[in-house]
């Protein structure tokens, strides 16, 4: 979950200044600043400096082990093609697509086990009343 919000802010945040017209090197430093992840702000810090060395944008990312396979391939794509900011922007829809969909599973899953331990609740309270009526029976039986 932590990734793909982060991811998603990432490729969001850098779509944004560089449509906007801020250098790639600099859009990458102040879009690994928005993260809440030191890991992955430490790890984009060191992809921003191979980028201003002259590597591929998705190498960099690629390197750093924690964006996802489709959002590299994406990249590279917008790379080659000349259409970064569009790519990019493609790659932040799709992020926050994924992301939506693993909440809405993740609620998918909790109503059922909400309705389970309501089943619970009432059981004890049924059984809470019963018992001591049926003792009260036995007792007077």
């Amino acid at each position: 979950m932590v990734r793909g919000v982060n991811t998603a802010r990432y490729a969001s945040t850098l779509s944004i200044l560089t449509t906007s017209g801020v250098p790639l090197v600099d859009a990458m430093r102040i879009a690994g600043e928005v993260l809440s992840n030191d890991y992955l702000r430490q790890e984009l810090k060191e992809a921003a400096r191979k980028v201003s060395e002259g590597g591929s944008l998705h190498r960099a990312l690629d390197q750093s082990g924690y964006f996802p396979p489709m959002m590299l391939h994406m990249i590279a794509s917008g790379e080659a093609s000349g259409e970064l900011d569009s790519m990019l922007e493609r790659t932040a829809n799709m992020q926050e697509n994924t992301l939506q969909s693993k909440i809405a599973a993740i609620v998918g899953l909790f109503e059922p086990m909400m309705l389970l331990v309501m089943g619970v609740v009432v059981l004890i309270i049924v059984m809470a009343i019963m018992l001591p009526i049926l003792n009260m029976s036995n007792l007077v039986g």
